[in-house]
């Protein structure tokens, strides 16, 4: 049986994903995707308009894997625990290997290419904001939180958690830190943001 339309674009993704992570935006070809994912040119195109909205569409399945707009949606449990648990999957999410790799290559082409950057912004970071920044204005207004700017807000808890680990784990710095400390950190800055932003 011939791969369905849905399974085409899945190989397609896959291919991309791991093309843009290795060789980065410029490098990457919609011709050199369609070889990778085993479909023609045109089958490429006919999902993807062009390479930005492939590249775009990359990134997106990346962050979806993390399964961050689910925990935004979601209103049971308490809210401490929920902030726990996006804590962690966002920290899991720039710590993997792919993220580090696509960050590293959109700064070191954002002379050149500078629509890479934007693209990662808009599909990456953008949409992971804007996820929490709804999030917390729904808690807000059901007065879990006294927040005024729920935008800062997200920004502000997504940086805080990012910690030593990030900045390690952008620079090769070795040894990274491990599991038990990235975690601890974590609890002690959803606690922080908790206590700076409590009703």
């Amino acid at each position: 049986m011939r791969p369905s339309s849905a399974a085409k674009r899945e190989q397609i993704l896959e291919a991309a994903s791991i093309l843009f992570v290795q060789h980065g935006y410029t490098d990457t070809s919609m011709e050199t995707v369609a070889q990778h994912a085993g479909v023609s040119k045109q089958t490429v195109y006919s999902h993807f308009g062009n390479k930005d909205e492939l590249f775009t569409a990359a990134i997106q399945c990346k962050c979806q894997r993390y399964e961050l707009s689910d925990l935004f949606a979601a209103t049971e449990g308490a809210l401490r625990e929920r902030l726990l648990d996006i804590g962690r999957q966002f920290v899991q999410l720039i710590l993997s290997e792919e993220a580090c790799r696509v960050h590293r290559t959109c700064v070191s082409q954002v002379d050149t290419q500078p629509q890479a950057a934007e693209l990662f912004f808009a599909a990456g970071p953008q949409t992971v904001i804007s996820g929490l920044s709804e999030m917390l204005a729904r808690e807000a207004a059901n007065g879990q939180l006294r927040i005024t700017n729920p935008r800062h807000a997200a920004i502000q808890f997504l940086l805080m958690v990012q910690g030593e680990a990030q900045i390690r784990s952008e620079l090769g710095i070795e040894p990274q830190l491990d599991e038990a400390e990235i975690d601890a950190y974590i609890v002690s800055s959803v606690d922080l943001f908790l206590r700076g932003y409590a009703a």
